[in-house]
């Protein structure tokens, strides 16, 4: 099954070019350096990718998939010179049977950047690790039914989300 994401992010900017940023799902890379260029959440940016060939997900949520987002180009001086990615929003839309997104509002969905238009906006991810995140990071997060302001820090792993892939019988 094909799947439409998006993140909505924005970067701790330093040095002399915006963060990049690989995503894999599952292992697989489904973007390259991709540039962050919004700088404070008020103006967050929506980075939205396709990842193809994934399970269909199943009404009790067991089905999960992994994305994860790797700071590619880190910098660092201080702990105010550091360049950073922090995330507080991720969603998804599946495709369906007529191979188009059906948005909240479009139908079909053509402006992927439009974060409001993945229905639900987002499913809470069951985990979130990174090499730099403390082990129980995720716990309040799932306990509060929130989703936390995420950093990818310039570590070597990135950080990776495991979400949910849960049915949407209105496709």
């Amino acid at each position: 099954m094909d799947y439409r994401f998006a993140i909505r992010c924005w970067q701790d900017q330093a040095g002399d070019e915006n963060a990049k940023a690989n995503i894999f799902v599952n292992d697989t890379q489904v973007a390259t350096e991709v540039e962050i260029t919004a700088t404070e959440e008020a103006s967050a940016q929506v980075v939205s990718f396709e990842a193809t060939g994934l399970p269909a997900g199943n009404d009790d949520g067991s089905v999960t998939c992994n994305v994860k987002i790797v700071l590619v180009n880190n910098y660092y001086v201080d702990a105010s010179t550091d360049r950073n990615i922090w995330i507080n929003g991720i969603a998804y839309l599946p495709k369906n049977l007529n191979g188009v997104y059906k948005g909240a509002i479009s139908n079909p969905l053509t402006d992927f950047a439009n974060f409001n238009e993945y229905n639900p906006p987002f499913y809470l991810p069951t985990s979130v690790v990174g090499d730099q995140l403390p082990d129980d990071f995720w716990d309040a997060a799932i306990a509060a039914d929130g989703f936390y302001y995420t950093p990818v820090y310039g570590g070597d792993n990135g950080v990776t989300f495991t979400c949910r892939l849960t049915s949407d019988n209105s496709i």
